[in-house]
């Protein structure tokens, strides 16, 4: 299978807890090909206008009917209803986010809890993200993390965005790449427990919906599946 990543940062910070994706806008986004050196990466000034928007789903469209595997860590419920918004097209972004790889719903559907990013890398063994940027006046940021983007960019410090976007949007394709030749994901918990869990291949969203439920009585508020598709038109939400 061909793959691709999608990954956006956002211009405009998301409060802590909100689940309010509608007004929010994006800095700049990219995409990262397996069998490509490139990425494309969208700017906005300061946002992604909806004509760019639109061309970024238009990309992702084509890709998608050439055959690459799109995927994302949590695009389902953040960068595909982000840049559905931004571009006005909830339809189609659903359609697209329903058939794409969202790797962290394989553990968050299956198992209950949520998984970072940073964490499946590590079990894979893969550079993690980057954590130390360096300003255009010399500044160096040793706990970057998406949180800061929007500011950031709002700063002037477009490249130092890119350059942790281009990261993250390459580790993905990484990890879905290790994760299709491994068929698992690796993961060591917050007490230092070792865990995997076997993948026999890279599963679409949809896809997902058909993992049986997990025991979650022992959690306080677990992650529902409903929550990740809210975004989409009805009758298009699976379930």
């Amino acid at each position: 299978m061909k793959l691709a990543s999608f990954d956006i940062e956002l211009a405009t910070p998301l409060p802590e807890g909100s689940r309010d994706l509608d007004a929010l806008e994006i800095s700049c986004a990219a995409v990262a090909f397996g069998d490509r050196e490139n990425i494309e990466v969208f700017e906005g000034d300061p946002a992604l206008s909806r004509s760019q928007s639109q061309e970024l789903l238009d990309l992702l469209g084509t890709i998608a009917s050439e055959g690459y595997g799109i995927a994302t860590w949590n695009g389902c419920a953040f960068d595909f209803p982000v840049l559905a918004h931004s571009a006005g097209q909830l339809p189609r972004s659903a359609r697209l986010a329903l058939s794409h790889h969202d790797l962290m719903l394989y553990v968050t559907f299956q198992k209950g809890w949520y998984l970072g990013l940073q964490k499946a890398l590590a079990g894979a063994g893969l550079a993690g993200k980057l954590k130390e940027i360096r300003l255009s006046g010399g500044t160096l940021v040793t706990n970057m993390d998406g949180s800061k983007a929007p500011q950031l960019w709002a700063d002037g410090e477009r490249e130092a965005v890119i350059a942790y976007l281009e990261q993250d949007v390459r580790q993905q394709l990484s990890l879905a790449t290790w994760i299709a030749e491994h068929e698992k994901i690796c993961w060591t918990s917050s007490s230092g427990n070792p865990w995997n869990l076997q993948i026999p291949k890279l599963y679409t969203v949809e896809e997902c919906f058909d993992f049986l439920q997990p025991d979650v009585s022992w959690m306080d508020n677990p992650p529902e599946r409903e929550q990740f598709v809210e975004w989409m038109p009805q009758p298009l939400q699976p379930g």
